[in-house]
């Protein structure tokens, strides 16, 4: 494992602060389904999209204290995503440990995920105690619901797209609207907590779709360099993900390494390690390993630059620091 792959991104005032807020929600003695919903949050991951939404809203002059509740929202629903994705998936782990799937069996772990988005949407509906004026909250909701259905139907594509191959444009356009999606769910709702403007809700929004491609082609590629994301590094291969390089390493190959690859893609037969193996192998002899790596560093730089026409602030330049290569991607 590298250093990357137990990163928490929030910083040990924002970690502490949502531990809390959680920890008050759902204690240890948490039964039926929110015993689910505690084994969901804890232990607590990069806690990523948390601390998007508190930066993104001081960047535009809000404060921790009205959002909080808003930052457990999404740290809720991100779960809950992830807990349904290791059911498509049949992932056994998640976060260096058992997935609910695994402990708690599919039918628990579905109603788990599901209590996960309606615990969401409540939390974000408590900064109207913080007092977070009610429009900005009315808004923030239809935000949440919005992406969220934006998330469910880049996820259907992501699934249509297993077994075969798709172009490359097809692939970073899924992504942004999976990855992209669950940024702009933690940045655009800060950002419409705090009350930004138009300007910096445009800012935002290209922020987080060019920073997830990136953070998502980053993904991909533990799957290939030797790291791990908290889950086995032959998921995407035993599901036929035609990731971003596999699509490069495809174009890259011969019509021998191409017909291969193809064939690994459609293959649902043999042993997962031996496709794995194989697969591996083709990506990188054939420069899809390096090759997504750079494109990952340039959508990285170029979601940096999204928001250099915010005003300068310690939260802004946090922001730009995370789009940086070395950090995140």
């Amino acid at each position: 494992m590298t250093e990357l792959d137990v990163l928490r991104i929030a910083d040990s005032e924002v970690a502490a602060l949502v531990q809390a807020e959680v920890e008050s929600r759902w204690p240890h003695t948490a039964s039926g389904v929110d015993e689910l919903v505690r084994y969901g949050l804890v232990p607590f991951g990069k806690m990523m999209g948390p601390w998007l939404l508190i930066r993104s809203s001081l960047a535009v002059g809000g404060d921790i204290a009205s959002v909080l509740p808003a930052a457990v929202a999404v740290e809720c629903i991100q779960v809950g995503a992830m807990m349904h994705d290791d059911i498509i998936d049949d992932a056994p782990e998640r976060r260096g440990k058992a997935s609910a799937y695994t402990v708690y069996g599919a039918p628990a772990a579905i109603v788990g995920g599901d209590a996960l988005f309606f615990h969401g949407f409540a939390a974000l509906s408590d900064c109207l105690r913080t007092g977070v004026p009610e429009a900005r909250v009315v808004r923030a909701l239809g935000m949440l619901a919005e992406i969220g259905v934006r998330i469910g139907d880049a996820a259907v594509t992501e699934i249509r797209m297993s077994r075969a191959l798709c172009s490359v444009d097809a692939y970073l356009n899924m992504i942004r609207d999976k990855s992209g999606a669950l940024l702009w769910m933690a940045c655009g709702i800060g950002v419409a907590l705090a009350g930004g403007d138009d300007v910096a809700v445009e800012a935002f929004r290209r922020y987080c779709d060019l920073l997830g491609i990136a953070y998502q082609i980053r993904d991909d590629l533990m799957t290939f360099d030797g790291t791990r994301a908290g889950k086995p590094n032959v998921s995407d291969v035993d599901n036929g993900r035609p990731t971003l390089p596999v699509l490069l390493a495809h174009h890259h190959a011969s019509a021998a390494g191409r017909r291969a690859i193809e064939e690994l893609l459609a293959d649902t037969t043999a042993p997962v390690e031996q496709r794995y193996a194989a697969m591996a192998e083709l990506v990188t002899a054939n420069d899809g390993v390096e090759a997504a790596r750079e494109m990952s560093h340039e959508y990285g730089r170029r979601a940096a630059t999204a928001l250099l026409d915010l005003p300068a602030t310690e939260h802004r330049d946090a922001l730009v620091e995370l789009a940086l290569p070395g950090r995140l991607v």
